[in-house]
C-alpha cells in the first residue's frame, strides 16, 4: 500500500510540474490508477472534508454534557433611581415615596451550569454519531461507485486499443491485396472495379482506426478527470483484457449474497436509516422527561453616586443549587410522533427486505451472464485459432494460385471479425468482473 501512495504522490508531483518541456508516458496498472483517484480526485476531497466536518459535529454534541461557564459584567446609569413603596394610607400624614440605590450601578458574577440527567443531549450525541457513521458509508459508496467508473473507463480505453491492433492488422492485410489487385490491373489480368473495391475496403478499415482513436482520447480524458491530474499528463495503461486470472473468481454460490449482505454500502445505509428513526423517536422522548440541573453562582454587586471606582464596596453574593424541570401535559404530540416515526420504522423495514431481494436477483443475473460470456469466449478463441489457420490457408492457395482472391478477401474479414468479437467478449467479461465486485460491495479504490 506505501508503493501505491508513492507512486500516486510522485504522479501528483510530476503533474504539477509546468517546466517539462517534454512529457513521458507513465505507465499505470489498474490499481496504480484506482490509488491517484483516491488521492486526487476532487469530489473524493470535498467528502473527505465532510467527514471531517462530522467529527466536530460529534465533538459539539459531546460539549452540551460538559459543565458551562459564563462571566456576566454590567454597569448601569439611573436617570432615575428606583422607588421602594413605603406609604401606609391609613397614617396621617401619608409619607412619600422613597428613592433607593445610587445613582450608578456595577455588577459582576461568574454562573456554573451541569445538566446532571439531560436525555436531550445524549440523544442528540447519539445522533451525531449515527449521522457520522451515515457519512462514512456515504463516501464509501462515493468510492465505490467512482471505482466502477475508473475500472470501466480503464478497460474501454483497452478495449478500444485492442480493436485499433486487429484493424490495424486488417488494415496491413487489404494493403497488401490492393497492391496486388493494383499490379494484377496493370498485367491486365484483374478488373479495375476490383481494385476499387479494395481500395474502398482499405479507407473503410482507416476510417474506423480514425474513430477509435479519438474514441481512446476521449476515454483518456475522461479518466484523467477523474484521476484529478492534468489532461497533457501523458499516461499509459500496462494492463490487458486478459481474464485467465480472474476466469475463476466467482462463481454462481450462496456465498455471495452474504458478503454483500456484510459488504453493500446501501444495506449498511439503510440499516443505519432505521436506527436514524429510533433515535430521533428517542430524542422526542428526551423533551418531555424530568431534566435535573445544578448551578452555583459568585456575583460581586455595588452602587454609587460618583464615577470613580473606588467608592465601590463590592459585596459579594455567592450560592448553590439544584433546578428540577418536570414537563407536564403536551397535547398528546408525543404519542402522535411516536406513531409517525414507528410508521417511518416499518417503511425502512420493509425497503431493507426489498433492497436483499434484489440483491440477490441482481447477483444471480450476474453470475450467470459472467458464466455464459465466459463460455462464449472459450468457444471464440476457438474460433479465432480457426480463422486463423483457415486465413493462412487461403493464403497459401491463393499464392499458389488455386484460389482467387475473393476466397483470401472472406478469409480475411472472417478472421477480422472473430478477432474483434473476441476482444468484445473479453471486455464485456471485465466489465461484468467490476459489476459484480460492486454488487458484491468488495470493490474499492484502495486494497486494504
Amino acid at each position: 500500500m506505501k508503493n501505491y501512495l508513492i507512486k500516486a504522490v510522485v504522479l501528483l508531483l510530476s503533474v504539477a510540474s509546468t517546466q517539462i518541456t517534454q512529457a513521458q508516458s507513465t505507465e499505470m496498472s489498474l490499481k496504480d490508477v484506482l490509488q491517484v483517484v483516491s488521492v486526487g480526485n476532487r469530489q473524493l476531497q470535498i467528502r473527505a472534508l465532510e467527514l471531517k466536518r462530522a467529527d466536530e459535529l460529534v465533538k459539539e454534541a459531546k460539549s452540551y454534557l460538559l459543565p458551562s461557564v459564563q462571566f456576566n459584567s454590567s454597569y448601569l446609569v439611573f436617570a432615575e433611581r428606583p422607588v421602594i413603596y413605603l406609604r401606609d394610607e391609613t397614617a396621617t400624614p401619608k409619607a412619600n415615596d422613597i428613592k433607593y440605590g445610587g445613582r450608578l450601578a456595577f455588577d459582576a458574577n461568574v454562573t456554573a451550569v451541569y445538566a446532571i440527567t439531560n436525555p436531550v443531549a445524549k440523544s442528540e450525541l447519539k445522533s451525531a454519531v449515527l449521522q457520522k457513521q451515515m457519512d462514512v458509508q456515504s463516501k464509501r459508496a462515493y468510492e465505490e461507485q467512482l471505482a466502477m467508473e475508473v475500472s470501466q473507463l480503464y478497460y474501454t480505453v483497452l478495449f478500444y486499443e485492442k480493436q485499433k491492433k486487429v484493424l490495424m492488422q486488417s488494415l496491413w492485410r487489404n494493403e497488401q491485396a490492393l497492391t496486388d489487385a493494383k499490379n494484377l490491373f496493370l498485367q491486365g489480368k484483374n478488373l479495375k472495379t476490383d481494385t476499387l473495391s479494395h481500395f474502398i475496403s482499405v479507407q473503410n478499415i482507416r476510417l474506423a482506426i480514425s474513430s477509435l482513436d479519438n474514441q481512446v482520447q476521449i476515454a483518456f480524458l475522461q479518466l484523467k478527470q477523474l484521476m484529478g491530474i492534468e489532461s497533457t499528463m501523458d499516461i499509459s495503461l500496462s494492463d490487458t483484457l486478459s481474464v485467465e486470472a480472474d476466469a475463476a473468481a466467482f462463481e454462481i454460490a450462496a456465498s455471495l449474497v452474504d458478503i454483500a449482505r456484510q459488504n453493500r454500502t446501501d444495506i449498511s445505509m439503510s440499516k443505519l436509516g432505521i436506527e436514524q428513526r429510533k433515535i430521533q423517536l428517542q430524542k422526542t422522548k428526551a423533551m418531555y422527561k424530568p431534566q435535573l440541573l445544578t448551578f452555583a453562582q459568585y456575583q460581586v454587586q455595588s452602587q454609587a453616586d460618583d464615577f470613580g471606582f473606588r467608592y465601590y464596596g463590592l459585596p459579594r453574593t455567592s450560592f448553590a443549587g439544584l433546578r428540577l424541570s418536570i414537563p407536564l401535559y403536551s397535547g398528546n404530540r408525543l404519542k402522535y410522533q411516536s406513531t409517525a416515526v414507528s410508521v417511518s420504522v416499518k417503511q425502512q423495514e420493509l425497503a431493507l427486505a426489498d433492497l436483499d431481494t434484489k440483491v440477490q436477483t441482481k447477483l444471480t443475473a450476474l453470475s450467470l451472464r459472467l458464466q455464459d460470456e465466459k463460455s462464449q469466449w472459450a468457444i471464440q478463441k476457438q474460433n479465432v485459432e480457426a480463422a486463423l489457420i483457415n486465413y493462412k490457408m487461403s493464403n497459401e492457395r491463393y499464392r499458389s494460385g488455386l484460389s482467387n482472391r475473393l476466397e483470401l478477401n472472406d478469409a480475411e474479414l472472417a478472421l477480422t471479425k472473430a478477432k474483434l468479437e473476441e476482444s468484445r467478449l473479453q471486455y464485456s467479461i471485465q466489465l461484468l468482473f467490476v459489476d459484480l465486485k460492486k454488487e458484491m460491495g468488495v470493490l474499492k479504490l484502495i486494497n486494504e
